[in-house]
Order: C-alpha cells, then sequence, then structure tokens
C-alpha cells in the first residue's frame, strides 16, 4: 500500500506545477555528476567565452574588486563559498527524476564560477536528493549546509514544513529561489522567490485561448482526462477554470483514469462515446504517450493538448514518436529546438552541452538555470552593499517585478508570485518538436515569439500558503 501512494505522489508533482518536470526511470545510468560541484578557476567560461552576458543580462558573476563577504550565521557549511543547495529526487525509490533540476543548477554554478564566482565569492551546489519519501532528511542537511535553496525541488516540497527545528523550512531561517514549486503551500508561502511563478488562483490563459483560435470547432466539444489522485484533480479543476473563462469553449468533460493501472483503450473508448474533439490530458508524459496511442488506434482525429511538463523528451521515446505526433504543449519558454533564433536559449544549450553533456532534454532545466540567475542576480547586488544576508537577498528578490532570465523564457513577475500572461504553443511532427502558433513575425507574435492574454482569475478551494512566518519579519 505505502508503494502505491508513492507512486501516486509521484505521478502527481509531474502535472501540478505545470512546468517541465518529468519521472525520468532510464536517466540514472546517465547521471554522471558529482554530488556537488567544485568551483573551476581557470577564468573561461562555456559561454562562447563570454563573460559579462547572459542573454541580455549583465552577468551578474565576475572576481569583483574586493570578495563578497557572508553572514556567518547564515552561511551553512562555511563562508569560504556560496553553498547553494539544489533539491531533487533522481536516486534512490525513482531514479532520475528532477535530474533536470540538477543539471540545470550545476551549469550555471559552472558557468559563473569561470567568471570568478559573485564578486570573487565561489558558488558549490550541494546536493540536496529527497529521494521522493525522504524530502525532510534533504531539508536536515539545508538547515545546517546551505545558505539558500536555489535552482531545484522537490516531488512532495509540502513536506518541507516538518514543524520539527532542524528540518523546517521557517524554523530554519532558510530562503529559496526554487526551481518550481509545487504544492500550494510552498508556491503560494513566505520566503521563497520563484523565477517562473505557480500560483494556485492567478492562471495563465495565453496558450488555451491561442488553442480556441486554432481550432474553434474541436474545443466546443472541449473535455479533460485526469488521474483519480487530489492534486491531478486540482489541476483539472484549474484547467476546467480557465476554459470556462474563454470565448469558444464548450462541453467540460471528464473523464479521470486510475494511476496505477490504467486501461488506456477503455479510456479511449471513454472520448469516444462523448465525442470529445479538444482534449487537455493531465499526467505524466509516459501516460500520455501510451493514452495519444490508444486513441489514435480507435481513429480518433481531434486535437490532444497537455501543460509544459510535457516537453520532454520522454514523450518523444515512450511509445515512439508517432504515438505523439500533432500533439500540442502550452510552454512559456523558448524551446531548444529554436536555440539558433534565441540568444539565451542558444547560450544555455551550450553551457548545458559544455558542462553537462547527459543533461535531461526537458523544461525544468530551463526554469532551474533562470532561478539560479535571479539568486545570483539578488546576490551580487548585496554583495556589492555589503554583507550577503539571506534577508538582504530574499528582499533583492522580492524587489524583481520583470525577468526573462535575459530571454531564455516569458516575462514574469517574480516578487508579485505572478506567473508570465504570454506562452506559445509547440506540436510534435516528425518526431521533433516544433513552433505550432504563434508565427514568428505575424500579428499574434509579440516580438518575441510568444502570444500574450490577460491570467484569470479562479475561484475554488485550492490551499493556502504556508506563511507562518517570515524572515522579514
Amino acid at each position: 500500500m505505502k508503494r502505491r501512494v508513492i507512486g501516486c505522489l509521484i505521478v502527481a508533482v509531474l502535472v501540478a506545477s505545470a512546468c517541465g518536470a518529468k519521472g525520468a526511470d532510464e536517466a540514472a545510468e546517465k547521471d554522471q555528476a558529482t554530488k556537488t560541484t567544485e568551483a573551476t578557476t581557470d577564468g573561461t567560461t562555456a559561454a562562447e567565452g563570454s563573460t559579462a552576458k547572459f542573454g541580455t543580462l549583465d552577468s551578474p558573476c565576475g572576481k569583483g574588486d574586493t570578495t563578497a563577504t557572508i553572514k556567518a550565521d547564515e552561511a551553512g557549511a562555511g563562508t569560504d563559498k556560496l553553498y547553494i543547495g539544489v533539491g531533487n529526487d533522481r536516486e534512490g525509490l525513482r531514479p532520475g527524476l528532477l535530474k533536470e533540476l540538477w543539471d540545470g543548477a550545476n551549469a550555471f554554478v559552472n558557468w559563473c564560477n569561470e567568471q570568478g564566482g559573485i564578486n570573487g565569492l565561489l558558488l558549490e551546489a550541494v546536493d540536496l536528493n529527497g529521494e521522493v519519501i525522504k524530502v525532510e532528511d534533504a531539508m536536515t542537511k539545508a538547515c545546517t549546509g546551505v545558505f539558500a535553496i536555489v535552482g531545484g525541488g522537490w516531488a512532495q516540497d509540502n513536506f518541507i514544513f516538518s514543524g520539527r527545528d532542524g528540518s523546517d523550512f521557517h524554523k530554519c531561517k532558510m530562503i529559496a529561489f526554487p526551481g518550481f514549486a509545487v504544492s500550494t503551500d510552498f508556491s503560494e508561502g513566505t520566503d521563497q522567490v520563484q523565477a517562473l511563478p505557480n500560483p494556485a488562483y492567478d492562471k495563465p490563459a495565453s496558450a488555451m485561448k491561442a488553442i480556441a483560435e486554432l481550432y474553434p470547432d474541436e474545443v466546443k466539444k472541449f473535455g479533460v482526462v485526469f488521474g483519480n489522485l487530489p492534486s491531478l484533480v486540482q489541476n483539472k479543476d484549474q484547467i476546467v477554470g480557465v476554459a470556462k473563462q474563454l470565448d469558444g469553449y464548450e462541453g467540460f468533460q471528464e473523464i479521470s483514469y486510475d494511476i496505477i493501472s490504467q486501461d488506456w483503450a477503455v479510456v479511449a473508448q471513454q472520448v469516444i462515446d462523448k465525442d470529445i474533439q479538444a482534449i487537455s490530458f493531465v499526467g505524466e508524459p509516459p501516460n500520455m504517450s501510451k493514452f495519444s496511442q490508444a486513441l489514435r488506434d480507435q481513429g480518433f482525429e481531434g486535437v490532444i493538448s497537455a501543460d509544459a511538463n510535457q516537453y520532454d523528451e520522454r514523450l518523444l521515446e515512450a511509445s515512439g514518436p508517432a504515438a505523439v505526433e500533432g500533439i500540442v504543449i502550452r510552454i512559456a519558454a523558448h524551446p531548444f529546438e529554436e536555440a539558433d533564433k534565441w540568444p539565451a536559449t542558444g547560450q544555455l544549450v551550450k553551457v548545458l552541452d559544455d558542462t553537462v553533456p547527459d543533461w535531461t532534454r526537458a523544461g525544468l532545466a530551463v526554469q532551474s538555470f533562470s532561478s539560479a540567475l535571479l539568486f545570483a542576480t539578488a546576490a551580487k547586488k548585496c554583495a556589492d552593499e555589503g554583507e550577503i544576508s539571506r534577508a538582504c537577498v530574499l528582499q533583492a528578490g522580492l524587489d524583481t517585478h520583470e525577468w526573462d532570465a535575459g530571454g531564455l523564457h516569458a516575462v514574469s513577475d517574480p516578487g508579485a508570485n505572478a506567473a508570465p500572461d504570454c506562452a506559445m504553443l509547440v506540436t510534435v511532427k516528425g518526431g521533433q518538436y516544433e513552433r505550432l502558433f504563434p508565427e514568428l513575425g505575424s500579428d499574434e507574435d509579440n516580438g518575441e515569439g510568444f502570444y500574450c492574454s490577460p491570467t484569470v482569475k479562479l475561484t475554488g478551494e485550492f490551499g493556502t500558503g504556508n506563511r507562518e512566518s517570515s524572515i522579514l519579519g
């Protein structure tokens, strides 16, 4: 029974944040990264020799005129380096889970250290592997070993609030710039800043509006297929809540599936029987692949869409690319396939290729790097003003109200915990991801390759953030 519950929880996280996580079983064989990333000091950078910029941003990294200092009682393992903890679950119960967060954070640490760190203070990434069921143990390590939690995340991030001295996020007076936040406890909580926020009640609508424009007939027969787990049901309710506020959507059929023993032929038959023509799927990439194959086997010709967690090499590999041909995915970052068009994306791909050769091609790698870049920008500001302290770095993050990581993704408002109001659609064609909407240079293109529309406010019960305390008082 315990393993059943754990399996459910793992699946839940893969969709709850709609941001690119996945359970990467086979990735364990690839993972050659060390437990910590040690600093390099040769002054070179993987970003094509540039030490001055990341995309459009001035790099926060460099030797500086004087070496930065850290508030001693917040430094974690020591004041000799800036120790940042990277949450992940990639070893243990589900090998490879959230490995892309470890990849993105390590890529940033390498890139920054090659420039000299933050005002000469080198960074070190500390492995906070939570193994899905040991998040409290990871927090215990964080409480004594790191200055901040940066660029990572856990499948069950609500467990960072253990309520116990020595392992509770707030009791340890910790701060976080996570790569993603899943639970409402964390995503709406205090003392964290997300580069791409995931608020519970203010949701992006541009991508679903674009789907309605592309498939006006199909969305009149709209439905959601989702796993029968509370967190997946919550995600389903949010999708339906957005769709009901947009023109064109009708029907709103709902079909649940058993996340442990799915019979995809039966689920597909329910779709056919209900005459659903536009489906939003809630689940992990391998399951979406099987579901799509089952629908194709029964002659389905409608549109299948999903949130950004499906922008993942696993979707193409699970049942073969033909199974997911034509699937539409909603994303808020420039796809890797367009790295030649967007300088920051091209720069990130090169950094990852050079420093993490086996990196997992999934959207969370982008979010991890963006979060680490936001953290370093805040830490640089504090170092320039004096001492690097948690309160200073957190406040600098909260003071950031326009962030695209130098052009990696659509503009968000980290300080207000507001998600981007711009996105794009990609589709699978010929076994590869490619842009579907907006067409570059079209009237719908905002000039950065995204389509924009205001976010929508949701009503309902999606939980509240853990705001028991804050280091800011």
